[in-house]
Formats: structure tokens, sequence, C-alpha cells
């Protein structure tokens, strides 16, 4: 808080001097970049836009704003297949020494699954006056790679849609079934194959008892 205080009184000080002589104070409106991989993004202040180009870490508007002027910085365009959004977009030119706000970029992230079915509940044949016979939850975990795993259980549903992954454009995805349910095989169709630019739907997950 002290900081604040003093900048505000530097900024004060020197708007109060700028004054004096017939001018104001002028402030660029600046952040930081995280997180820009790719080209696309553009923002703007008002009426006035920039493009930030990938592998930025810092940004400034060429028009400066005069003390006390407010500044509102947005996102005009997403670069494609990321989503960025601006930390600390709204301010008072002045209340600072410097303008600072920051802009954060993540990759999209799409999800792998389509729909299963089959996955039914197995019966309980261990009846006791305390314990009578009900169906036990079924279960089915899918791997993608060696990494992502994703448990299915009759708990929820015996059929319906599911995700196996979360991935960014680009990447390659490789589900299977790393376990079976109990006395039911599982089989699964499309399971591999590259994000391009959507959600993957189409894999199909079927479970039946054994032939």
């Amino acid at each position: 808080m002290k900081f604040s205080y003093v900048g505000a009184l530097v900024a004060l000080t020197l708007a109060s001097l700028l004054t004096a002589c017939g001018g104001k104070a002028q402030y660029t409106v600046q952040g930081s970049v995280s997180g820009l991989t790719v080209d696309g993004l553009v923002i703007s202040n008002g009426g006035n836009t920039l493009t930030v180009p990938k592998g930025a870490t810092s940004f400034a508007f060429p028009q400066q704003i005069d003390y006390g002027s407010e500044y509102n910085i947005t996102i005009t365009q997403q670069p494609e297949f990321f989503t960025c959004e601006v930390l600390g977009p709204k301010g008072t030119a002045g209340y600072t020494v410097t303008i600072a706000a920051g802009i954060s970029c993540t990759p999209t992230a799409f999800t792998v699954g389509g729909k299963y079915s089959g996955l039914v509940s197995v019966e309980n044949t261990v009846a006791t006056p305390t314990a009578p016979s009900a169906p036990v939850p079924n279960t089915v975990t899918l791997i993608n790679g060696s990494g992502t795993q994703v448990q299915l259980s009759s708990a929820t549903a015996t059929s319906g849609d599911f995700a196996a992954a979360s991935l960014t454009n680009g990447q390659v995805y490789s589900i299977s079934i790393l376990t079976q349910p109990k006395n039911l095989v599982c089989t699964l169709t499309n399971p591999s194959g590259v994000i391009r630019g959507a959600s993957v739907t189409n894999l199909v997950l079927t479970c039946a008892p054994p032939a």
C-alpha cells in the first residue's frame, strides 16, 4: 500500500508541474505478455488497436493517454486455438507512476471421447440376512498413451458419453483399455488420431458378456 501512495504522490506532483508549464502528463498503456506462442492476438484500448506478435513478452500502445484519462484494454481478436485474457485491464492514468497490465495466453483444450454402452453392474451372489444380494457397480479404465486415465462406472450409467483425454491442437492421442470390467469384454473403435482444431467425439466403447 505504501508504494501505491508514493506512486500516486509522484504522479500528482508530475502532473502539477506539467500543468503549470501548460502541458499534461502522458502515460503509455502497456503491460506484460505470457504464453503467446502463435500470431493472431489483437488488443484494443478505446479506439486504438495493437497486434501482438508470437513470442512477445510485453506490449505498449503507441498512442499515449493524458493524466486522469481512463483506459480499458480488451481482446479484439484471439489467436487461433488459444485463449488470452487481460489481467488488470481497467484503470485511470496517474493512479500509479506507470500502467502495467498483463495478458496471459493458454492453448485451447479439446476433449477426446465418444459414446459407451453395455457397462452393466455385477450381480452380488453372496447374500446374507444383513447383506441381501444387490448389483455391484462395474468399471472399465481407459488410458491415453501412458498418461491420463479415466474410469467409467455402471454406478453412473450403463451407457452414455465419455471423455478420455483433454489435449491441444496438433497433439496425438492413443486411447486404449487399461482394465476390463468384471464378466464383460469391452472393445474400442477409432482409438487414435491427431487433434485438428476440434474435440474428438467418434470413439465408441462397447461392452458385452464374453462369447
